[in-house]
Protein backbone atom coordinates (compact mmCIF):
# COMPACT_ATOMS: atom_id res chain seq x y z
CA UNK A 1 0.00 0.00 0.00
CA UNK A 2 1.44 3.37 -0.99
CA UNK A 3 1.42 5.98 1.74
CA UNK A 4 2.85 9.44 2.18
CA UNK A 5 4.60 10.53 5.34
CA UNK A 6 4.28 13.90 7.02
CA UNK A 7 6.53 15.11 9.78
CA UNK A 8 3.49 16.65 11.47
CA UNK A 9 -0.26 16.58 11.08
CA UNK A 10 -0.92 19.72 13.11
CA UNK A 11 -3.29 22.05 11.28
CA UNK A 12 -1.78 25.41 10.30
CA UNK A 13 -3.81 27.31 12.86
CA UNK A 14 -3.32 29.11 16.15
CA UNK A 15 -5.02 27.38 19.07
CA UNK A 16 -6.69 30.20 20.98
CA UNK A 17 -9.05 28.61 23.47
CA UNK A 18 -9.93 25.28 25.01
CA UNK A 19 -13.52 24.22 24.47
CA UNK A 20 -15.68 22.40 26.98
CA UNK A 21 -15.27 18.65 27.18
CA UNK A 22 -12.75 17.37 24.62
CA UNK A 23 -13.38 19.61 21.63
CA UNK A 24 -11.19 22.55 20.81
CA UNK A 25 -11.47 25.82 18.99
CA UNK A 26 -8.87 27.18 16.63
CA UNK A 27 -8.77 30.18 14.35
CA UNK A 28 -6.57 32.13 12.03
CA UNK A 29 -6.18 35.90 12.45
CA UNK A 30 -9.16 37.80 11.08
CA UNK A 31 -11.40 34.73 10.67
CA UNK A 32 -14.56 33.99 12.70
CA UNK A 33 -14.11 31.51 15.51
CA UNK A 34 -15.20 28.01 14.35
CA UNK A 35 -17.14 25.52 16.42
CA UNK A 36 -15.29 22.88 18.48
CA UNK A 37 -15.16 19.32 17.28
CA UNK A 38 -17.06 16.75 19.31
CA UNK A 39 -15.87 13.68 21.18
CA UNK A 40 -17.42 10.20 20.95
CA UNK A 41 -16.58 7.60 23.58
CA UNK A 42 -16.98 3.85 23.29
CA UNK A 43 -17.71 2.25 26.65
CA UNK A 44 -18.09 -1.39 27.72
CA UNK A 45 -18.67 -2.95 31.17
CA UNK A 46 -14.92 -3.11 31.84
CA UNK A 47 -14.73 0.66 31.36
CA UNK A 48 -16.62 1.19 34.60
CA UNK A 49 -13.71 -0.30 36.55
CA UNK A 50 -11.45 2.58 35.50
CA UNK A 51 -10.55 5.15 38.11
CA UNK A 52 -12.53 8.40 37.99
CA UNK A 53 -14.90 6.91 35.44
CA UNK A 54 -17.53 9.59 36.07
CA UNK A 55 -15.05 12.33 35.16
CA UNK A 56 -13.84 10.38 32.13
CA UNK A 57 -17.37 10.09 30.76
CA UNK A 58 -18.07 13.77 31.46
CA UNK A 59 -15.34 14.77 28.99
CA UNK A 60 -17.26 13.34 26.01
CA UNK A 61 -20.25 14.60 24.05
CA UNK A 62 -21.47 11.22 22.84
CA UNK A 63 -21.56 7.82 24.60
CA UNK A 64 -21.78 4.46 22.81
CA UNK A 65 -22.40 1.42 25.04
CA UNK A 66 -21.50 -2.08 23.93
CA UNK A 67 -21.56 -4.70 23.05
CA UNK A 68 -24.98 -6.00 21.99
CA UNK A 69 -24.59 -8.98 19.65
CA UNK A 70 -26.88 -10.44 16.98
CA UNK A 71 -26.81 -14.08 15.93
CA UNK A 72 -27.69 -15.69 12.59
CA UNK A 73 -31.41 -15.75 13.38
CA UNK A 74 -31.45 -12.01 14.10
CA UNK A 75 -31.81 -12.33 17.86
CA UNK A 76 -29.96 -10.06 20.29
CA UNK A 77 -28.44 -12.92 22.24
CA UNK A 78 -25.88 -10.93 24.28
CA UNK A 79 -26.09 -7.57 26.05
CA UNK A 80 -23.55 -5.65 28.13
CA UNK A 81 -23.83 -6.70 31.76
CA UNK A 82 -23.60 -3.72 34.10
CA UNK A 83 -23.63 -3.74 37.89
CA UNK A 84 -26.24 -1.66 39.69
CA UNK A 85 -23.69 1.11 40.51
CA UNK A 86 -22.52 1.14 36.88
CA UNK A 87 -26.12 1.46 35.65
CA UNK A 88 -26.71 4.37 38.01
CA UNK A 89 -23.49 6.04 36.91
CA UNK A 90 -24.38 5.59 33.24
CA UNK A 91 -27.86 7.03 33.78
CA UNK A 92 -26.28 10.12 35.32
CA UNK A 93 -23.64 10.39 32.59
CA UNK A 94 -26.29 10.19 29.84
CA UNK A 95 -27.96 13.42 30.90
CA UNK A 96 -27.47 16.00 28.17
CA UNK A 97 -25.55 13.59 25.91
CA UNK A 98 -26.52 11.44 22.96
CA UNK A 99 -26.26 7.75 23.80
CA UNK A 100 -26.30 4.84 21.35
CA UNK A 101 -26.07 1.06 21.75
CA UNK A 102 -23.21 -0.65 19.91
CA UNK A 103 -24.74 -3.46 17.86
CA UNK A 104 -22.32 -6.12 16.62
CA UNK A 105 -22.44 -9.77 15.57
CA UNK A 106 -21.66 -13.19 16.95
CA UNK A 107 -19.23 -13.45 14.04
CA UNK A 108 -18.91 -12.88 10.29
CA UNK A 109 -20.61 -16.19 9.45
CA UNK A 110 -23.66 -15.30 11.55
CA UNK A 111 -23.72 -11.83 10.03
CA UNK A 112 -23.61 -13.09 6.48
CA UNK A 113 -26.39 -15.60 7.15
CA UNK A 114 -28.58 -13.06 8.98
CA UNK A 115 -28.26 -10.41 6.26
CA UNK A 116 -28.92 -12.92 3.47
CA UNK A 117 -32.18 -14.26 4.93
CA UNK A 118 -35.09 -11.74 4.74
CA UNK A 119 -36.84 -13.18 7.82
CA UNK A 120 -33.70 -13.13 9.96
CA UNK A 121 -32.84 -9.65 8.71
CA UNK A 122 -36.28 -8.35 9.67
CA UNK A 123 -36.07 -10.09 13.05
CA UNK A 124 -32.78 -8.29 13.72
CA UNK A 125 -34.30 -4.95 12.73
CA UNK A 126 -37.28 -5.49 15.04
CA UNK A 127 -35.01 -6.55 17.92
CA UNK A 128 -32.77 -3.50 17.53
CA UNK A 129 -35.77 -1.16 17.25
CA UNK A 130 -37.31 -2.65 20.40
CA UNK A 131 -33.99 -2.24 22.22
CA UNK A 132 -33.56 1.46 21.44
CA UNK A 133 -37.18 2.10 22.43
CA UNK A 134 -36.92 0.16 25.70
CA UNK A 135 -33.59 1.71 26.69
CA UNK A 136 -34.45 5.21 25.45
CA UNK A 137 -31.41 5.45 23.20
CA UNK A 138 -31.01 8.44 20.88
CA UNK A 139 -30.04 6.28 17.93
CA UNK A 140 -28.12 3.15 17.09
CA UNK A 141 -24.53 2.31 16.12
CA UNK A 142 -24.07 -0.72 13.86
CA UNK A 143 -20.64 -2.37 13.87
CA UNK A 144 -20.55 -5.32 11.47
CA UNK A 145 -16.95 -6.31 10.67
CA UNK A 146 -15.11 -8.73 8.37
CA UNK A 147 -18.09 -9.53 6.18
CA UNK A 148 -17.49 -10.18 2.47
CA UNK A 149 -18.07 -7.51 -0.13
CA UNK A 150 -20.81 -9.62 -1.70
CA UNK A 151 -22.89 -9.01 1.45
CA UNK A 152 -22.94 -5.24 0.90
CA UNK A 153 -26.29 -5.22 -0.99
CA UNK A 154 -27.91 -7.18 1.85
CA UNK A 155 -26.34 -4.79 4.37
CA UNK A 156 -27.83 -1.90 2.40
CA UNK A 157 -31.30 -3.50 2.70
CA UNK A 158 -30.78 -3.96 6.45
CA UNK A 159 -29.73 -0.34 6.98
CA UNK A 160 -32.52 1.10 4.83
CA UNK A 161 -35.21 -0.97 6.58
CA UNK A 162 -33.81 -0.11 10.02
CA UNK A 163 -33.72 3.61 9.22
CA UNK A 164 -37.35 3.52 8.05
CA UNK A 165 -38.60 1.63 11.14
CA UNK A 166 -41.13 3.67 13.17
CA UNK A 167 -38.91 3.52 16.27
CA UNK A 168 -36.11 5.25 14.33
CA UNK A 169 -38.09 8.44 13.74
CA UNK A 170 -36.02 11.37 15.03
CA UNK A 171 -33.20 8.95 15.85
CA UNK A 172 -29.72 8.65 14.34
CA UNK A 173 -28.45 5.70 12.32
CA UNK A 174 -24.68 5.42 12.58
CA UNK A 175 -22.24 2.72 11.58
CA UNK A 176 -18.62 1.81 12.23
CA UNK A 177 -16.64 1.20 9.06
CA UNK A 178 -13.17 0.21 7.97
CA UNK A 179 -11.55 3.06 6.06
CA UNK A 180 -11.14 2.51 2.30
CA UNK A 181 -7.40 1.82 2.53
CA UNK A 182 -7.68 -0.77 5.31
CA UNK A 183 -6.43 -4.35 5.15
CA UNK A 184 -7.69 -5.76 1.83
CA UNK A 185 -9.96 -4.48 -0.96
CA UNK A 186 -12.40 -7.27 -0.05
CA UNK A 187 -12.70 -5.97 3.52
CA UNK A 188 -13.32 -2.42 2.28
CA UNK A 189 -15.89 -3.53 -0.33
CA UNK A 190 -18.46 -4.31 2.37
CA UNK A 191 -18.45 -0.61 3.29
CA UNK A 192 -18.86 0.75 -0.25
CA UNK A 193 -20.88 3.93 0.30
CA UNK A 194 -22.23 3.80 -3.24
CA UNK A 195 -24.11 0.69 -2.11
CA UNK A 196 -24.84 1.23 1.59
CA UNK A 197 -24.53 4.99 2.11
CA UNK A 198 -28.01 6.37 1.44
CA UNK A 199 -29.71 5.80 4.86
CA UNK A 200 -26.61 6.44 7.01
CA UNK A 201 -26.62 9.57 9.18
CA UNK A 202 -23.11 9.24 10.66
CA UNK A 203 -20.03 7.07 10.20
CA UNK A 204 -17.19 6.30 12.60
CA UNK A 205 -14.18 5.36 10.47
CA UNK A 206 -12.02 2.96 12.47
CA UNK A 207 -8.64 4.43 11.60
CA UNK A 208 -6.84 2.02 13.89
CA UNK A 209 -5.63 -1.58 13.75
CA UNK A 210 -3.57 -0.35 10.81
CA UNK A 211 -1.18 -3.14 11.78
CA UNK A 212 -2.71 -6.17 13.43
CA UNK A 213 -1.32 -9.37 11.93
CA UNK A 214 2.24 -8.08 11.67
CA UNK A 215 4.25 -5.59 13.76
CA UNK A 216 3.68 -1.92 13.07
CA UNK A 217 1.86 1.16 14.38
CA UNK A 218 -1.79 0.78 15.39
CA UNK A 219 -2.57 3.93 13.43
CA UNK A 220 -0.68 6.35 11.22
CA UNK A 221 -1.50 10.03 10.85
CA UNK A 222 -0.66 10.13 7.14
CA UNK A 223 -2.71 6.98 6.51
CA UNK A 224 -5.66 8.41 8.46
CA UNK A 225 -5.46 11.62 6.45
CA UNK A 226 -5.25 9.75 3.16
CA UNK A 227 -8.33 7.69 4.03
CA UNK A 228 -10.44 10.65 5.14
CA UNK A 229 -9.51 12.73 2.10
CA UNK A 230 -10.57 9.81 -0.09
CA UNK A 231 -13.94 9.52 1.69
CA UNK A 232 -14.53 13.25 1.38
CA UNK A 233 -13.52 13.21 -2.28
CA UNK A 234 -16.21 10.58 -2.86
CA UNK A 235 -18.83 12.94 -1.50
CA UNK A 236 -19.76 11.83 2.03
CA UNK A 237 -20.41 14.98 4.16
CA UNK A 238 -17.55 15.85 6.51
CA UNK A 239 -19.85 16.78 9.40
CA UNK A 240 -21.30 13.26 9.37
CA UNK A 241 -17.87 11.62 9.85
CA UNK A 242 -16.11 10.72 13.09
CA UNK A 243 -12.39 9.91 13.05
CA UNK A 244 -11.73 6.77 15.10
CA UNK A 245 -8.75 7.10 17.45
CA UNK A 246 -7.07 4.39 19.57
CA UNK A 247 -6.40 4.66 23.29
CA UNK A 248 -4.45 1.39 23.27
CA UNK A 249 -1.34 -0.17 21.83
CA UNK A 250 -0.09 -3.55 20.66
CA UNK A 251 2.91 -5.68 21.57
CA UNK A 252 4.28 -8.42 19.29
CA UNK A 253 6.48 -10.92 21.18
CA UNK A 254 9.88 -11.24 19.47
CA UNK A 255 8.58 -8.97 16.73
CA UNK A 256 6.94 -11.90 14.95
CA UNK A 257 3.73 -11.77 12.90
CA UNK A 258 0.65 -13.06 14.66
CA UNK A 259 -2.04 -11.87 17.01
CA UNK A 260 -0.51 -9.16 19.24
CA UNK A 261 -1.28 -8.43 22.87
CA UNK A 262 -3.37 -5.29 23.42
CA UNK A 263 -2.03 -2.91 26.06
CA UNK A 264 -3.60 0.16 27.62
CA UNK A 265 -2.03 3.58 27.38
CA UNK A 266 -0.91 3.45 31.03
CA UNK A 267 0.73 0.03 30.54
CA UNK A 268 2.44 1.26 27.38
CA UNK A 269 3.73 4.41 29.06
CA UNK A 270 5.08 2.29 31.92
CA UNK A 271 7.09 0.35 29.33
CA UNK A 272 8.27 3.68 27.86
CA UNK A 273 9.63 4.68 31.24
CA UNK A 274 11.31 1.33 31.79
CA UNK A 275 12.78 0.67 28.35
CA UNK A 276 12.69 4.02 26.58
CA UNK A 277 10.64 5.02 23.57
CA UNK A 278 10.63 7.39 20.61
CA UNK A 279 7.92 9.22 18.69
CA UNK A 280 7.49 7.13 15.56
CA UNK A 281 6.75 8.98 12.30
CA UNK A 282 3.27 7.44 12.39
CA UNK A 283 2.54 9.63 15.42
CA UNK A 284 2.61 6.74 17.90
CA UNK A 285 5.22 5.94 20.52
CA UNK A 286 7.52 3.00 19.79
CA UNK A 287 9.04 1.27 22.80
CA UNK A 288 12.68 0.23 22.60
CA UNK A 289 12.67 -3.45 23.59
CA UNK A 290 14.77 -6.29 22.24
CA UNK A 291 12.27 -9.06 23.01
CA UNK A 292 9.19 -7.51 21.38
CA UNK A 293 7.86 -4.75 19.17
CA UNK A 294 5.56 -2.34 21.01
CA UNK A 295 3.57 0.62 19.69
CA UNK A 296 1.72 2.82 22.18
CA UNK A 297 -1.06 5.36 21.84
CA UNK A 298 -0.95 8.42 24.06
CA UNK A 299 -2.59 11.78 24.65
CA UNK A 300 -0.31 13.53 22.14
CA UNK A 301 -1.32 11.11 19.37
CA UNK A 302 -5.01 11.70 20.13
CA UNK A 303 -4.40 15.45 20.13
CA UNK A 304 -2.84 15.24 16.68
CA UNK A 305 -5.68 13.08 15.40
CA UNK A 306 -8.20 15.56 16.80
CA UNK A 307 -6.30 18.33 15.02
CA UNK A 308 -6.60 16.33 11.79
CA UNK A 309 -10.36 15.93 12.34
CA UNK A 310 -10.61 19.69 12.90
CA UNK A 311 -8.57 20.50 9.81
CA UNK A 312 -10.79 18.30 7.62
CA UNK A 313 -13.94 19.76 9.23
CA UNK A 314 -15.11 16.36 10.51
CA UNK A 315 -17.77 15.94 13.21
CA UNK A 316 -15.20 14.85 15.77
CA UNK A 317 -13.15 11.95 17.09
CA UNK A 318 -14.35 8.58 18.41
CA UNK A 319 -12.11 6.90 20.98
CA UNK A 320 -11.87 3.16 21.52
CA UNK A 321 -12.26 2.85 24.41
CA UNK A 322 -12.91 4.49 27.79
CA UNK A 323 -10.68 2.92 30.44
CA UNK A 324 -7.68 2.39 28.17
CA UNK A 325 -6.67 6.05 28.22
CA UNK A 326 -4.70 7.73 31.00
CA UNK A 327 -7.10 10.01 32.82
CA UNK A 328 -6.56 13.71 32.21
CA UNK A 329 -8.70 16.73 33.02
CA UNK A 330 -9.22 17.30 29.30
CA UNK A 331 -7.77 15.96 26.07
CA UNK A 332 -6.12 19.27 25.20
Amino acid sequence: MRRTRHSTMLAPVFLVTIAARSGFVACTPGEPEPQPIESWAYIIPASFRAERIEQRLAQHDMLCLGVYRLNASGRVYAEPSLSKPARALLAKARQGKRTFPLISLRGPRDGTAMLRDPKSRQAAIDQVAELIHRKHYDGVHIDFEFLPGESAPDYAKFLAALKSHPQMRQRTLSIAAFPPLHDTPEAAAFFDLKIIGEPIDEIVYMTYDYHLRKPGPVTDLAWARQNMELVLKNGFPAKQIWLGVPAYGYAWPDGRPGRPKAISESAGLAQCRQYGCVRHNSGMLKVSREDRVVYVSDRELRRRMANLAYELNLRGTAMWRVGFEVYAEALF
